[in-house]
């Protein structure tokens, strides 16, 4: 963490001469007029009553001007030694109080949303977290250590004897969990057999590898693997759940690392197996962020594809190498847009150009839908966001649809129309047998959790307490593997302090349920 000395002997930036080197906004470009660059507006943008907007190419989109604005004033704020973040709702580590959650200005008739831009500190530098982030609310960003339950115990065995069946069993795994949604492995290919032949090229070691990995995520919270042992315990420690997560984490990790000897040589050309091998590192970062960017493996991947794009227009494709870049494009956009939505970035990788498709046996296509859908939302005016939410598929209430589907489904819907009965959906989906988690659900289950909590009154008491009770267990479980949602838990349990107080229900401080005080 940088120190107040070293910010104060950092060059003073000039701001004036930045915002004068600002480029003209998207109107006065239209309007071929000369812009102001004016803070938060220019002159022409207030007078007409727009928001006022400028083309960034660095990132390839229109960036409000007022994001500038907050950027300006917090460096305006650190120039004068405070090194508190703009966004009122957001505290820096340094900062031993806790602001309570800031509430919406109600809007106007006949007037638009305005949307403030808000920063956390993280990695010794503050992050923009954009205008919607799940994150906003959260008064507990910064870094939280959480010591694993087994750190001072001898009782698991997380030992893994390696043999072709239970490798085979990984990839089985991989195929019956991964594969339904993210179809871009060939199953035709000869390392998926139970026999594994022993001269396989380094393109192929780096793809089996990297599908060890990923099944050993996604392995404890597989539904064929569950038993009476992983049920929630009264005492608050689900510890053969733990112990299972400690050991296929230390595995993937393993099969990892041998699958990174081997990361050159398999991403050479920019061939299919090139991009299926960078799609495969981005899967395994969605369960484990830190084995690498997400961000540019994402990417890297977009621009294969569209350099194999361009190349089977020119020359031509088999059925196959065409069906499979199909797939690859479909990945790639849930992927991106998974992210985008959860954490409110931007996302660049063209939509399909084919029919949304919501039929059941073709998860990946529905999957991908569902994206398109959030894709539209996020871009979109009143009336796009309107005509968007009549496409929702129906919820599924029976639990038909693959486990990450149904997840989707059900966060599509929260994104879509963020209200309690979504939220339970959401809430009610990732508890269920079978979910899987990656490193974005935690920011679901936060949001779904402050969306119950803030209409408490409106729900049953013993809902409300099932409810939260579910969102602080997903959390409590996530955070070993993701300590983020330490911060997330420890913030929500703020927010229901808070309204607590507020509106002060009759079983406050009176119930308990297993470990987790109501």
């Amino acid at each position: 963490m940088a120190s107040n000395t070293s910010n104060s002997n950092a060059p003073a930036v000039d701001l004036d001469a930045v915002i004068q080197g600002l480029p003209a906004c998207k109107r006065c470009r239209e309007c071929r007029r000369g812009c102001d660059t004016l803070l938060p507006k220019c002159r022409q943008c207030t007078k007409a009553g727009v928001d006022c907007v400028y083309y960034d190419h660095g990132r390839g989109a229109l960036v409000p001007r007022s994001y500038i604005s907050e950027l300006v004033d917090h460096v305006r704020r650190l120039e004068a030694g405070n090194n508190l973040s703009p966004a009122a709702s957001v505290d820096t580590p340094q900062s031993a109080s806790l602001n309570a959650a800031a509430k919406p200005e109600p809007v106007l008739p006949g007037t638009s949303l305005q949307y403030e831009h808000h920063f956390a500190y993280a990695a010794d530098s503050y992050r923009y977290l954009g205008s919607e982030s799940c994150l906003l609310k959260s008064p507990r960003l910064q870094s939280t250590y959480v010591r694993s339950p087994f750190d001072e115990e001898d009782d698991f065995i997380l030992e893994w004897k390696t043999s072709p069946q239970k490798l085979h069993e990984l990839v089985e795994e991989y195929l019956e969990c991964m594969q339904p949604v993210y179809p871009i492995i060939d199953v035709s290919q000869r390392y998926l057999s139970l026999g594994v032949p022993t001269d396989l090229a380094p393109i192929e070691t780096f793809s089996l590898n990297m599908i060890y990995s990923i099944a050993c995520h996604v392995i404890p919270n597989s539904a064929k693997r569950q038993d009476a042992r992983d049920l929630w315990q009264s005492s608050g420690k689900q510890a053969h759940y733990q112990a299972n997560c400690l050991k296929y984490r230390n595995l993937a990790g393993k099969f990892y690392n041998k699958a990174m000897d081997h990361v050159e040589a398999a991403t050479l050309e920019p061939t299919i197996d090139t991009l299926r091998a960078v799609l495969l590192m981005a899967i395994n970062s969605l369960f484990d962020p830190k084995s690498g960017n997400i961000g540019q493996q994402i990417a890297l991947a977009a621009r294969i594809a569209y350099s194999l794009g361009a190349k089977a227009e020119q020359e031509g494709s088999t059925p196959s190498n065409a069906e499979m870049l199909r797939n690859m494009h479909m990945t790639i956009f849930s992927i991106e847009n998974e992210i985008a939505s959860t954490l409110d970035r931007p996302a660049t990788f063209p939509e399909p150009h084919w029919e949304l498709s919501f039929d059941k046996t073709r998860p990946a296509e529905y999957m991908c839908s569902l994206f398109r859908l959030q894709h539209r939302f996020r871009n979109g005016d009143s009336t796009v966001k309107s005509n968007v939410r009549k496409l929702l598929p129906r919820l599924d209430e029976k639990a038909e649809l693959l486990p990450v589907v149904r997840i989707a489904l059900h966060t599509t819907v929260l994104l879509l129309d963020p209200s309690w009965g979504s939220a339970w959906y959401v809430l009610e989906a990732v508890v269920s047998l079978g979910g899987t988690y990656t490193f974005l659900t935690p920011h679901w289950v936060y949001r779904a959790g402050t969306i119950i909590i803030q209409n408490m009154p409106e729900i049953y008491e013993g809902n409300v307490i099932q409810l939260y009770s579910n969102t602080v267990h997903v959390l409590e479980l996530s955070s070993w593997k993701w300590p983020s949602s330490a911060a997330l838990n420890a913030s929500l349990a703020d927010l229901m302090t808070h309204m607590k107080s507020k509106y002060r229900p009759n079983w406050a401080d009176k119930l308990r349920l297993g470990d987790v005080r109501i």
